[in-house]
């Protein structure tokens, strides 16, 4: 399920019931399954059972609600919940807190930077902050992490990072080289190791890059440049197992895709999105991060499904 049209329909299904009565009967009726064999299915490829991954999506939604100002109890009503005390309750269980302290930590992060819905999915970094900026994140991550870094070595990697993608832009119009510092810090979050951090720096260079890749190849470290080359020649469609450290790289890449996927084209947005839920969202939960799939998820779907109206 996830990777093939029925799983995909049937995901979307959910994704767009999620503010109604929704049980296993029910979507399993849409599945074209036997309750049984649908809760079978679901929680050998999902890791979750059927009401498990409901109730989790409802609550990510729900947040979303509370931050963009809709009342507690007007959420909780909306995705199912009897009563305030009820859903506060199932918010607390999930995230740790109660939904009343979503508006101070977005009065906090809108203060200070980042994303307030951090708790749910992995950290960002403000999307058009410099590269001074987030190489300064991407260092202090890493030291977070407990790794020993040699200073000298992470800023000979950065200097090379920003003379490979000298004068490259982004569809937002960032300097390119912004985009691979924004995979850097989302390995540096899944505590990669920091040969896989600095690859990733490099992950996309050989289409867009503008250095000379075998000049390149002598001023990386081996391990780094051996990793950089088993990335670029990943290939979604090949039936090779894919190791690793590449996948990291992948969804890390993907993730930052995802994240400004508002700046492409519309029929482009569907594309990636439905990609996303074919391909990187079952690496995604073989990895079994759960704020990587959390994320993946939430974006994936909101693109994927647009304007669709419901089954």
């Amino acid at each position: 399920m996830g990777s093939n049209a029925v799983g995909n329909k049937v995901l979307q299904y959910m994704e767009t019931h999620l503010d109604m009565p929704l049980t296993i009967e029910q979507i399993a009726n849409f599945a074209g399954y036997s309750e049984y064999h649908f809760a079978r299915i679901f929680k050998s490829q999902m890791h979750v059972t059927v009401m498990e991954y409901v109730k989790r999506r409802k609550l990510i939604k729900a947040s979303e609600d509370i931050l963009s100002g809709v009342k507690i109890i007007d959420t909780a009503f909306r995705y199912g919940w009897q009563s305030h005390s009820g859903f506060t309750k199932a918010f607390k269980k999930e995230f740790g807190f109660y939904p009343s302290l979503l508006k101070a930590m977005e009065a906090e992060i809108n203060y200070l930077g980042g994303n307030a819905m951090n708790y749910v999915f992995l950290e960002s970094a403000y999307e058009h902050a410099s590269k001074e900026e987030l190489f300064e994140q991407l260092k202090e991550k890493i030291q977070e992490n407990g790794m020993e870094i040699n200073a000298e070595n992470l800023e000979n990697i950065y200097q090379c990072a920003c003379q490979a993608y000298h004068g490259v832009k982004r569809h937002s119009g960032d300097e390119y080289v912004t985009h691979l510092l924004h995979v850097a810090i989302a390995l540096a979050e899944l505590q990669a190791e920091l040969n896989v951090i600095a690859a990733g720096i490099f992950c996309d260079v050989t289409k867009k890059g503008t250095i000379d890749l075998n000049d390149l190849a002598k001023r990386l470290p081996d391990d780094v440049w051996d990793l950089v080359c088993r990335t670029a020649n990943f290939n979604q469609n090949s039936t090779v197992e894919i190791d690793d450290e590449v996948m990291l790289i992948k969804l890390a890449e993907r993730l930052h895709n995802m994240r400004t996927i508002a700046f492409m084209e519309k029929e482009q947005q569907k594309k990636k999105a439905q990609e996303t839920i074919d391909f990187y969202m079952p690496l995604a939960r073989r990895l079994n991060n759960k704020k990587m799939i959390d994320e993946l998820t939430d974006l994936s779907m909101k693109y994927a499904i647009g304007s669709v109206n419901r089954f």
